[in-house]
């Protein structure tokens, strides 16, 4: 290459002012710097070509320097860094991942929050270090990891909702909500505050962060959790200022005032009720406890009015019931005194009640009194043709009636209660009362014949009477005459003559043979008592009214019957005047049933007598006990619904005791249902003896058998000649078990 150079006049200078030693140092420094750009060509040419080389020879193979995780993988083979890092993560994860806080250590089980490292794609991320952009970028990421290593971390991640449930876990340990600052009202020297206390709170995100961190890095060291300062909401320093007036709010007890009397909130209570509200330092008063308050006073105060009225007192005098005005506490306007009450420190405060007079004033019904008073009077006389007697006025006060009528001008309607006057009028009538008597009749041997005549009677008009008396009470008449009517018989001696009893309507028989000498006794007397009644159409026979009185005047003996066992409870068979005598009131039963007659009182024996259940009459459950005191019986009732007259025909032959119902066949139809038994009682063998004084000492007769017991169930129904149902009857009988009895003489 040539240069060329100017050349002065100055034989000691070139061209660019240079003297000739100059001239030697620039040629020498030429030469240098050709030698120097000789050998860093020739050292970037090595290097190209060593790095060359190097990339060649790490073709599939990690750069060296690279780390995975903290750990060198320089010249690994893709198999290689998965197969090193899997045994780290195997090691890793077999022990527990632990967290720390506030002194406190948790442990997880890795698996539990889902850790799940990808240990090929980590190996294909060591791999590809340094294999991207051009070449001249990737030789600089070669020879840094050279230098001084690069590192390489694998994608770690965590089951979102695990790791939070595993956080939430450990949150109750250390984690702590703020307090802000209260005043506490019942403290022991008055309200006083309680200062505020700072929280804790877990910083989920970063605390989750700090673990991905130790995970891609599989660092076995703990976790320090993130935890935050919660600040509280209210300082103490800002409810100092509301202490004065809390403590004056609770100095005493309050009281709540109404006529009806005082509800009161001692101071402990009160210190429930009011409070300093934290955001405004302000004295509150707890509205619901307040409105409990109210509520305990209007549940005793609220009453709706209550009329005035007209009573008989206890002694029978017609007196006043004051009235009582309504009274009913207005809730709210209570409540929003009483709150602003307390808040304020006033101490007592009235209810708030509203009230209204009755509709019925105490003058209206002393009104009502009088009149009422004037009504009664002193009582009223009644009279009748050859008598009279005296309703008083305790009488007429029993059956006033007072009906209060607020809505009218009136205010009180007074009556007279007709049941009571009925009854009244009815106990008067009693004593005059003399009803006809009909003709009785008795059909003996085939003849008809008189017992007794009929006679004529008088009875009280109960229904005309009664209007009388009422309208002269409302009248202030002094007396009223009773009505009082003649009583016809209905049927004379005359009507004998037109009398047939051609037809047989039913009939029994029952077996008496076995019976003891005055048992038979009593059965015949009492089939001679009964024998040939005649019952009038429509008239009702009476076993009790036909035999008259069971004693020795009568012809009864002393046989055995059914009595109560007083030393053993229940009943047993005993010696009684006119035992026995059930068998003819039995029979008599037996024929009116399959006759079709209507029975309006029968009795059954407590356990059932096996003879009366023999057929083709008797079953179980056809049975009737009669039993006759002074003061009271045991009937046997049936009624003649035919049309004609019927005669009760009953004869006995020292076997059997028979009864025939006789009368005109009115062409009806009895069908029989039953009988039905059930819960039946097993029989007992024990014998029972019982000792008699009316037998011989040293005698012994059986009089009562052992036999189950039982309930039955027998349903009648009687049709007439056109197969209408006249009558339905159905016979419920429940017997006890009966037992082996055998009397001993004492006698």
């Amino acid at each position: 290459m040539t240069i060329p150079v100017t050349l002065t006049t100055d034989p000691g200078t070139d061209r660019r002012g240079l003297s000739q030693p100059s001239r030697v140092t620039l040629r020498r420094l030429a030469r240098g710097a050709r030698v120097a750009m000789f050998v860093v060509a020739t050292g970037m040419a090595a290097l190209i070509a060593g790095l060359a080389l190097y990339g060649v020879a790490h073709a599939d193979r990690t750069y060296e320097g690279v780390r995975l995780a903290g750990v060198p993988v320089g010249g690994m083979t893709r198999a290689e860094v998965a197969a090193m890092l899997e045994g780290r993560l195997a090691d890793y994860t077999a022990a527990p991942l632990v967290f720390e806080a506030d002194g406190q250590r948790f442990e997880v089980r890795p698996e539990a929050v889902g850790v799940d490292v990808d240990a090929a794609a980590a190996a294909e991320a060591a791999l590809g270090y340094g294999r991207q952009g051009s070449w001249w970028n990737r030789s600089r990421e070669w020879v840094r990891a050279l230098l001084s290593g690069a590192d390489v971390q694998p994608d770690v991640s965590v089951n979102e909702t695990s790791l939070r449930e595993a956080f939430a876990v450990m949150a109750p340990g250390i984690v702590r909500a703020a307090e802000d600052a209260t005043v506490d009202m019942a403290a022991a020297g008055g309200p006083t505050v309680l200062p505020e206390r700072h929280g804790v709170a877990l910083d989920v995100t970063a605390s989750r962060a700090r673990l991905l961190a130790r995970l891609r890095a599989l660092d076995p060291a703990p976790v320090a959790l993130v935890l935050v300062d919660v600040r509280p909401g209210i300082t103490a320093t800002q409810l100092v200022a509301s202490v004065p007036n809390a403590r004056a709010a609770v100095a005493g007890a309050f009281t709540l005032r109404a006529v009806e009397g005082t509800w009161t909130l001692d101071e402990a209570r009160l210190r429930e009720v009011v409070s300093v509200d934290p955001g405004s330092g302000a004295v509150v008063a707890d509205e619901r406890a307040v409105a409990e308050l109210v509520a305990e006073a209007a549940t005793a105060i609220d009453r709706p009015a209550v009329d005035a009225g007209v009573t008989v007192a206890g002694d029978g005098a017609l007196v006043v019931v004051p009235g009582v005005p309504s009274a009913m506490v207005d809730r709210t306007v209570t409540v929003a005194g009483v709150m602003s009450a307390l808040v304020a420190g006033v101490r007592t405060v009235e209810a708030s009640v509203s009230r209204a007079d009755p509709a019925i004033t105490d003058g209206e019904a002393e009104a009502g009194r009088a009149e009422a008073e004037a009504l009664v009077g002193s009582g009223i006389e009644l009279t009748w043709d050859g008598g009279g007697t005296e309703v008083g006025r305790g009488d007429l006060v029993r059956a006033l009636t007072i009906t209060a009528r607020p809505a009218e001008a009136d205010p009180f309607l007074f009556g007279l209660d007709t049941d009571v006057m009925i009854e009244m009028l009815g106990t008067v009538a009693t004593g005059i009362d003399d009803p006809a008597e009909d003709v009785r009749l008795r059909y003996l041997d085939g003849q008809i014949t008189v017992v007794s005549q009929a006679s004529e009677g008088r009875l009280v008009d109960r229904s005309a009477s009664l209007d009388d008396l009422v309208s002269a009470i409302f009248d202030g008449e002094p007396s009223v005459g009773l009505t009082v009517e003649k009583d016809t018989p209905d049927f004379t001696a005359k009507d004998r003559t037109s009398i047939e009893v051609p037809d047989l309507l039913g009939e029994s028989s029952t077996y008496y043979a076995d019976s003891s000498d005055p048992r038979r006794q009593n059965v015949e007397r009492g089939v001679e008592l009964e024998n040939g009644w005649m019952v009038p159409p429509g008239g009702t026979f009476s076993f009790v009214e036909n035999v008259g009185k069971i004693d020795e005047k009568n012809g009864f003996v002393t046989g055995f019957g059914i009595v109560a066992d007083e030393e053993r409870g229940g009943v047993t068979t005993a010696p009684v005047i006119g035992g026995g005598i059930c068998q003819v009131s039995t029979t008599i039963f037996q024929a009116a049933f399959w006759a079709g007659m209507p029975v309006t009182e029968r009795y059954q024996h407590p356990y059932w007598i096996r003879t009366y259940g023999e057929e083709p009459f008797g079953m179980r459950g056809l049975d009737a006990m009669i039993n006759v005191e002074d003061d009271w019986a045991l009937d046997l009732k049936f009624k003649n619904t035919t049309d004609d007259w019927m005669a009760v025909e009953i004869y006995a032959d020292g076997e059997r005791v028979y009864t025939r119902l006789l009368g005109t066949n009115p062409q009806w139809d009895v069908e029989v249902d039953g009988p039905d038994v059930t819960n039946v009682i097993d029989e007992s063998s024990t014998v029972t003896y019982t000792d008699s004084p009316e037998l011989e000492k040293g005698a012994e007769r059986q009089v009562e058998f052992a036999q189950e017991g039982f309930d039955v169930k027998i349903t009648r129904e009687v049709r007439d000649a056109e197969g209408e149902t006249i009558d339905t009857f159905t016979l419920e009988s429940s017997y006890a078990a009966s037992r082996n009895t055998v009397l001993r003489g004492t006698g």
